[in-house]
């Protein structure tokens, strides 16, 4: 009877020490990390050249629907710490996870908002280097996307 209330007595304080520890780690104050882009950014279609004033010309006239319509391959929107995606009919959110910046750009990791299977979300790592002020490129494995920035709706370069 001893060796449980003992038994008993450990988990109780091995318990107590883990929900201390958790309390205090969440009072400390958390650097908030947002990406070094912002606003809505289009990929043109490879299979429909256009230039990158027709990409976004087209995102302000038909919106996510040039997406659909095939004129524009992707469209990115960076928000804060969120990224938001629209591509081939689906539409995704993912959070910034951690960023570190290097000569040429920036390591981006993120997890999607949407949860799988036993809660488990996968992590997404990529290259994000800023071509310039208007442009910049995603490298995902052997894989570069080229992407021009739109700006607000009265801003056309026509």
């Amino acid at each position: 009877m001893r060796a449980l209330d003992d038994a008993a007595k450990i988990a109780s304080d091995v318990a107590s020490f883990i929900g201390l520890t958790c309390l205090l780690l969440s009072a400390l104050p958390a650097e908030a990390v947002t990406y070094p882009v912002n606003g809505v950014w289009a990929a043109p279609h490879p299979e429909f050249p256009i230039s990158s004033d027709e990409a976004c010309f087209s995102v302000k006239i038909v919106g996510v629907a040039a997406v659909a319509q095939k004129s524009i391959a992707r469209i990115f929107i960076f928000n804060g710490d969120k990224r938001y995606t629209v591509k081939a009919n689906i539409q995704s959110s993912h959070t910034l996870h951690s960023l570190k910046a290097v000569d040429s750009g920036y390591w981006i990791t993120e997890l999607p908002t949407e949860r799988r299977r036993f809660w488990f979300r996968k992590k997404i790592t990529y290259f994000l280097a800023m071509v310039d002020s208007g442009s910049l490129e995603i490298r995902e494995n052997s894989r570069r996307t080229r992407f021009v920035k739109c700006g607000p709706r009265g801003k056309l370069r026509i």
